[in-house]
């Protein structure tokens, strides 16, 4: 009898647009569970230019097609700033960096696409975060991105080989940007990278962080969430995992 009535109460919340989540992880204040929005619109369907573009980087990407395509929005949409150069930190084997640095040609920013990696794994975990240990995703190299990149005929691209801003930073620290990817898994490296790039950010400018929703990044989620009383930004979560923020 339980059972039939929760079932019956289950299905009543669907019907109403509302869902009864289970919690897969509590950690700290961070809590996970499954997230299924009910919203439909879906127009990566009838872009053909993503949709081709998506298939070409797929292999070279963890990042699922809804934040990809979130990142080819804002780029476009970062195309309506003054100016400013894009950079990504984290590229791995070279997908999403690909794909903005597409999207931005497309687009018709003229601006450099800056792609930041040691192409040896994560670096820079530490007691913030719970999963990674460092070293992990080092499973690519330099000549995979440029091969990619070159495939795809990008020559708006510049490679950064390098810890981030450590090791790379002072040869682009005179210019500005316009969009920043951070794509880093673990707490103290976004923080370097946050701290380096945000006074760099024009008015406007989009920073996206890929790890927030995810619980094997719980360094990121932390650290985000440390921004949201900052005056001088607007934080987004977004339920497909991104936070974004935009300067003011």
């Amino acid at each position: 009898m339980r059972i039939q009535i929760e079932s019956f109460i289950r299905r009543i919340f669907n019907k109403l647009g509302f869902e009864i989540f289970r919690i897969l992880k509590v950690t700290d204040s961070l809590a996970h569970s499954i997230v299924r929005p009910y919203a439909t619109y879906s127009p990566w369907f009838t872009d053909i230019l993503f949709r081709d573009t998506f298939k070409t980087i797929q292999p070279y990407t963890l990042v699922d097609k809804y934040r990809c395509y979130e990142l080819w929005h804002l780029i476009q949409q970062s195309s309506k700033l003054s100016g400013g150069n894009i950079i990504e930190i984290g590229v791995w084997r070279g997908g999403t960096g690909a794909l903005i640095a597409k999207r931005a040609k497309e687009s018709g920013i003229l601006d450099k696409v800056y792609l930041c990696d040691t192409f040896t794994g994560v670096v820079k975990a530490g007691v913030m975060d719970a999963f990674y240990k460092g070293g992990e995703h080092g499973d690519t190299s330099r000549q995979v991105v440029e091969e990619l990149l070159s495939g795809m005929k990008l020559n708006n691209v510049k490679l950064l080989e390098g810890t981030f801003p450590d090791q790379t930073g002072y040869g682009i620290e005179h210019l500005q940007f316009r969009f920043c990817h951070i794509d880093v898994d673990v707490y103290q490296s976004a923080h370097d990278i946050m701290g380096w790039i945000w006074e760099k950010m024009v008015h406007g400018g989009i920073v996206v962080y890929d790890d927030y929703g995810f619980s094997t990044c719980d360094g990121i989620t932390q650290y985000v969430n440390e921004q949201i009383q900052c005056k001088d930004r607007i934080i987004i979560h977004n339920l497909n995992g991104h936070a974004v923020i935009i300067k003011l």
